[in-house]
């Protein structure tokens, strides 16, 4: 029988936690509207997570050709093979020694914290786990722990809106700023910056979108922004293009095109309500603004939330430190001392610590 539910009522990070604690082989579907995500289990384990849009190999094909890990040819070659044998393409391409099993899982994990950093932050939908067997090789994948996932996908996106500052868009492109003279880039490359930061410059060519950078390097779009974010602060790099426009028959353009003339309508509509009422209303703005400070979704109800996701990362942080440990914490700020999470995080949106109670095999978080 499956387990079925709706985020609203358990969160994304709890029915995760709840599966791999169960230590549960399946497939667990996550769907909001048109959109929909499968993360596969094994033992409790993250074998995959991936959307439900893409065709897993096909994926995976594209991936390594694009970063020129293998040829068309050998995605040929590998293809064939899959019609006869019925084997997933990435332990043929293994078994054809063009591709470690190494490569192979960087790639795959990739997927999974891509995936899973935007998954997280789904706070509507439904979701329904299947128990089912789960056939792979142990040989070459290497499934992930979900506590070694959770805090890195939490930072992230607590990170996500500071790059977004600087790399709002995957459809960006970059470019080496024409100042620089031959032999001086070399010089300038020298200078405290990271292997992984060398690697996302020499693919910025004016040409390459983040997307391609992120794919090409196979860093993750999280990674591969951050790294293009200091670059572009160092002067390394500048914009080249801010957005790249795609055809009009792209079902992705015409989703968001559509999105964004539904949001610029409502706010029109709401801008013409709130004139409305200013000219009706008594020259009372309190009782005016009442209507929607009243609302679920007022700016209250944001802090609120915003206080849920303080929390949840802090529940995440005691669980991962009674895996650890076998025990819960005396204090929160042993979380800090565990490297768990930062003394910031220990507190909320004020600076005013939670208050918290270790109860032996349980506790007490308020």
């Amino acid at each position: 029988m499956a387990l079925v539910g709706k985020i609203v009522d358990f969160g994304v990070a709890d029915i995760l936690q709840l599966i791999s604690q169960q230590q549960k082989t399946g497939f667990l579907l996550v769907e909001r509207g048109k959109e929909a995500v499968e993360v596969t289990f094994w033992n409790g384990m993250i074998l995959s997570a991936r959307p439900v849009s893409e065709i897993e190999d096909d994926l995976l094909g594209k991936k390594l050709v694009k970063s020129a890990l293998i040829s068309e040819a050998q995605l040929k070659r590998a293809l064939e093979i899959q019609e006869e044998k019925f084997k997933h393409l990435g332990e043929i391409l293994v078994d054809l020694e063009v591709l470690s099993k190494e490569m192979l899982n960087q790639i795959i994990h990739i997927q999974i914290y891509d995936t899973f950093s935007e998954l997280f932050q789904w706070k509507e939908g439904s979701y329904a786990f299947h128990p089912k067997a789960v056939d792979f090789d142990e040989k070459i994948y290497t499934p992930l722990a979900l506590e070694h996932i959770i805090l890195d996908v939490l930072r992230m996106i607590d990170e996500w809106p500071n790059v977004r500052k600087s790399v709002p868009s995957t459809d960006m492109i970059f470019k080496k700023p024409d100042r620089f003279l031959e032999g001086e880039e070399d010089s300038i490359l020298q200078e405290g910056i990271s292997q992984e930061e060398v690697k996302i410059y020499n693919l910025v060519d004016g040409e390459n979108t983040v997307q391609d950078i992120a794919c090409k390097s196979l860093m993750g779009k999280f990674k591969t922004s951050n790294y293009l974010m200091t670059l572009l602060s160092n002067g390394y790099i500048e914009v080249a293009i801010k957005e790249r426009h795609v055809t009009v028959d792209s079902k992705i353009s015409k989703y968001i095109a559509g999105e964004r003339v539904l949001v610029m309508s409502g706010y029109a509509i709401w801008a013409i309500f709130i004139i409305v009422l200013m000219f009706l209303s008594p020259p009372d703005m309190e009782s005016t603004f009442s209507l929607f400070l009243d609302n679920p979704e007022s700016h209250a109800d944001a802090r609120n939330y915003l206080e849920y996701n303080r929390l949840l990362k802090i529940k995440n942080a005691l669980q991962i430190y009674f895996w650890e440990k076998g025990e819960y914490p005396d204090d929160l700020k042993e979380l800090v001392s565990a490297k768990i999470l930062f003394d910031k995080e220990t507190s909320n949106s004020k600076g005013e610590s939670y208050y918290y109670r270790s109860e032996g095999d349980s506790y007490f978080l308020h």
